[in-house]
């Protein structure tokens, strides 16, 4: 079995990526509940709409909807990209870098209709 390193580097990072985001989302809410605490030990009087403000996470349901319209338009611009590097790189004969790259720009594609299939999927809601 042949050992890769830079193969094992990649996980890591993307282990270090998704801990880092889960960190910090639980700061947040901590500091959040931190804020509340202290204006109700004070006496602030904290009317329901402040509260419900302070108390909803960040990500409403339209927020998730535009992320999923951001990400659905950069991944599908990523996969043309790709494959017109494929093309570029084919300039030279190697054809096997234009249908390498042309398949994982098409790759990218399906996770592109995917995502936009998502944003649709969520309601709006007003």
């Amino acid at each position: 079995m042949v050992w890769y390193p830079h193969v094992d580097f990649f996980w890591l990072f993307i282990l270090a990526i998704i801990l880092i985001s889960a960190v910090s989302r639980i700061f947040r809410s901590h500091q959040r509940e931190k804020t509340i605490r202290m204006a109700i030990e004070k006496g602030v009087t904290l009317d329901p709409g402040t509260l419900h403000n302070l108390q909803t996470s960040a990500a409403s349901p339209q927020d998730s909807r535009a992320g999923l319209l951001t990400g659905a338009i950069v991944t599908f611009f990523v996969g043309c990209g790709l494959i017109a590097m494929g093309y570029v790189l084919s300039m030279d004969g190697n054809m096997g870098a234009f249908r390498g790259l042309a398949g994982v720009g098409a790759f990218l594609w399906c996770i592109s209709l995917g995502l936009f299939v998502s944003r649709l999927a969520f309601g709006r809601r007003t």
